[in-house]
């Protein structure tokens, strides 16, 4: 499980869900974490021996903040999980234009300052390989989603950030991919993480015949984060339990 000694990881959104159990795992496999929230992830961060940062991550401050606060405190970053983001449903024609921009400045604006503060910060460790960046995107940045337009539409502008990035700073040795999660049970689930009945029957929209555990993304994550993916860049990796295999049918609307 030491696939991440000696190496300092920043996760965003590491208060609750996938970040969190994503936090906990880095810290298993050695790594030095500082996570940043607008949710308060001080007990996650005491439980792991880490730190936590207040972080919104739509203010590139906020961002820039939590970057220096790593490499202030442990002279470098190797990793960073790029995992803040909201999720607002309804149809395309009834959709709020303000819960539009909200989705935009989240998902898509948090992303792109993390990979702004990240990639410096990864460019003054000694070469060639200097860092790996792990953004969040969703099933539903592969295809479309009834009821998620906007949501998907900010997940498809993760894969596509993800793919210009792995381009553009793949040369100085920085790995960039995304993971694509189906419906995992995550605080995002709403009404459904209470009501196992309607999980069961979200769970048969996968192959697998049931929802995503945070913990099944965290493991992708690390893989994605440690040398183990040492040749793997520009990739959205669905961790979907077969969802996206087109077996059982369209994507669901709400709790992705």
């Amino acid at each position: 499980m030491n696939r991440l000694d000696g190496k300092v990881a920043v996760v965003t959104g590491g208060a609750s869900g996938i970040g969190a159990a994503t936090a906990r795992l880095f810290a298993q496999a050695g790594a030095r974490v500082v996570i940043g929230d607008v949710q308060d992830g001080a007990a996650v961060a005491r439980d792991i021996g880490g730190t936590f940062v207040a972080c919104d991550v739509r203010r590139s401050g906020d961002v820039a903040a939590l970057v220096a606060r790593a490499v202030a405190d442990h002279g470098r970053l190797d990793v960073l999980f790029n995992n803040a983001g909201i999720e607002r449903n309804g149809p395309l024609v009834a959709m709020d234009p303000q819960a539009h921009r909200d989705l935009l400045d989240v998902n898509v604006t948090g992303v792109l300052h993390g990979i702004q503060h990240a990639v410096p910060a990864m460019m003054a460790n000694p070469g060639p390989a200097r860092g790996s960046i792990v953004n969040t995107a969703s099933v539903a940045g592969l295809t479309g989603a009834p009821m998620l337009g906007s949501y998907a539409a900010t997940k498809h502008a993760v894969v596509g950030l993800t793919r210009t990035a792995a381009i553009e700073v793949g040369s100085a040795g920085i790995r960039v991919n995304a993971v694509c999660p189906g419906i995992i049970r995550t605080p995002m689930l709403g009404g459904f993480s209470v009501d196992e009945a309607a999980i069961a029957r979200i769970g048969r929209i996968h192959a697998l015949g049931r929802i995503g555990e945070p913990e099944e993304v965290a493991r992708l994550v690390l893989f994605l984060a440690s040398d183990d993916a040492s040749f793997v860049s520009g990739q959205a990796i669905a961790v979907d339990g077969g969802m996206t295999a087109g077996s059982t049918g369209a994507l669901p609307g709400p709790g992705l």
